[in-house]
């Protein structure tokens, strides 16, 4: 649905571009020009229309608002490293038939997968989702039925959604290899 001139206006807006052009496309598709309305001084906008050659003109003085601030990057390789360790020891301490889990990183993500019995190949039952400290992952549950991980689907008896990553084997692996047998 276009509601008219403030269409664009209203979507730069809440996109945070900065962009000061305002208004609507005029012309035919040959000669796209941009009709600009008033902007306020305190954003540098102007008044006046731009020719077609010219590109939009944007605000020099607003800084960008950095939306991705508040979510923790990747884990460094030395949190990489002791979260395998600690993911290959709880899994071999509390289900020694599976043996060795698969354990691999990309990105944010630490995937967890095991050799299950009667299976030919491994598989999938963890994500975990890096929450910036080695101790603390958003848990996540792999689901045969879509084949995808998800972060919601964990039953609530498990415990909470986020936690150690041996909290995340302990929350998935009982549904996938069953109670713990520990040595």
């Amino acid at each position: 649905m276009n509601n008219g001139p403030k269409t664009a206006s209203r979507l730069a807006s809440e996109a945070g571009s900065g962009s000061v052009t305002s208004g609507s496309i005029a012309g035919n598709p040959g000669s796209w020009a941009v009709s600009q309305h008033s902007c306020p001084a305190s954003y540098g906008g102007a008044s006046q229309a731009t020719p077609a050659t010219s590109p939009p003109r944007l605000a020099a003085a607003r800084p960008a608002v950095a939306i991705m601030d508040s979510v923790p990057g990747t884990p460094d390789p030395q949190t990489r490293t002791a979260v395998t360790q600690r993911i290959i020891a709880h899994v071999t301490r509390g289900w020694p038939r599976l043996g060795q889990p698969i354990v691999r990183h990309r990105g944010q993500f630490c995937y967890v997968s095991a050799l299950l019995p009667g299976h030919r190949e491994p598989t999938p039952i963890l994500r975990l989702r890096y929450q910036g400290s080695a101790d603390r992952w958003a848990i996540g549950i792999y689901l045969a039925s879509s084949g995808q991980y998800t972060e919601s689907e964990l039953p609530a008896s498990s415990g909470p959604t986020t936690g150690t990553p041996e909290e995340g084997v302990d929350d998935t692996f009982i549904l996938y290899a069953g109670p713990r047998t520990d040595r």
